[in-house]
């Protein structure tokens, strides 16, 4: 076996990458369903904030394993580690030795690795961090349940208003006057959510960044749908996101959700996001719904359990400091 870098350029090795991520993540993950070959690619090889480093496990000409290295500008002293290997190969330390090198390969402003891992139940999340995150050195920072909205089997309850707020959905983008308020919303979901030990910080999205993101999910096929609560100064109050890929079979993702600080308490939070599900049913191509939150988010959690969601997987959120020189 020889690692080395994977070209993001080459169509060839990014086709047997995708095969690869496929073919791994339908192994544990019971009726996953992958992006398009070419949308997942774009993703790879689209600027977008990202620094992505890919590396190969080769056997011969055959690619059996790679690891990607993801460290964003925003948080230049975080990089997110993913490794894949083809099931017909695992188990005789591919995916360790391709985690150490892409460890090994990313930024020098790195202090921390960052890895996340999806399996059907808890115990094969601790099965897996026995087996392979932990004698890696990492740890388990949080873990969050999926969970997944069958909109075929149920009927939605009716969208609700909220006296002082108007509550709008807009299909591939919210107009360009409140872009610079959901950017800031947008950095703030994850460092005001539950997050265990990760300790996210606040990283505010630009207008040109949220237009270079949407960009993107168009490109890629999916439709992006956008509720937002706005109060009687204009202000945005809270937002949240659905994207449906193109493939109706694929379940819709909800990006994020939040209700801002001082406009909590008045059921913003399911109003948006009921809003947002009744647009992407009115759509005809959205059939399941899927999202997540930190297992410590209980009004998130009571709000997906309200609205109908229920568990599917679970995921691990690991963490690793790094060891100076």
């Amino acid at each position: 076996m020889e690692i080395r870098p994977l070209d993001i350029n080459d169509d060839r090795a990014m086709s047997e990458a995708y095969r690869v991520e496929c073919a791994a993540n339908q192994s544990v993950r019971p009726g996953w369903i992958p992006l398009s070959r070419e949308s997942r690619i774009l993703g790879w090889r689209t600027p977008n904030g990202w620094r992505n480093h890919l590396l190969g496990a080769w056997n011969g000409t055959t690619l059996i394993g790679f690891a990607a290295g993801m460290n964003s500008t925003d948080t230049p002293d975080t990089t997110w580690i993913f490794v894949w290997v083809d099931p017909a190969h695992q188990n005789a330390g591919i995916g360790s030795a391709l985690a150490s090198a892409a460890e090994d390969a990313s930024p020098a402003s790195t202090a921390k690795f960052v890895a996340s891992a999806y399996r059907s139940s808890t115990s094969e999340i601790d099965a897996l961090t026995r087996a392979f995150a932990s004698p890696l050195g990492y740890s388990q920072a949080t873990t969050e349940t999926v969970v997944e909205l069958d909109l075929r089997d149920m009927q939605l309850a009716s969208p609700t208003t909220t006296p002082g707020y108007e509550i709008s959905t807009h299909v591939n983008g919210v107009p360009e006057r409140f872009r610079e308020q959901v950017g800031q919303i947008k950095g703030l979901v994850d460092a005001e959510a539950p997050n265990g030990e990760l300790g996210w910080g606040e990283t505010p999205v630009s207008p040109d960044e949220y237009a270079d993101e949407l960009d993107l999910w168009v490109a890629q096929g999916s439709t992006v749908f956008e509720s937002i609560a706005v109060d009687a100064a204009g202000k945005v109050a809270a937002w949240t996101c659905l994207v449906a890929a193109a493939d109706a079979e694929r379940p819709a993702q909800i990006e994020g959700t939040l209700v801002v600080s001082g406009h909590r308490g008045h059921g913003l939070g399911a109003a948006v996001k009921l809003a947002s599900l009744h647009r992407a049913v009115e759509s005809g191509n959205v059939h399941r719904v899927r999202t997540s939150s930190d297992d410590r988010n209980v009004w998130m959690r009571s709000i997906n359990s309200a609205l109908g969601f229920t568990p599917v997987e679970t995921e691990i959120i690991l963490q690793k400091e790094t060891v100076s020189p």
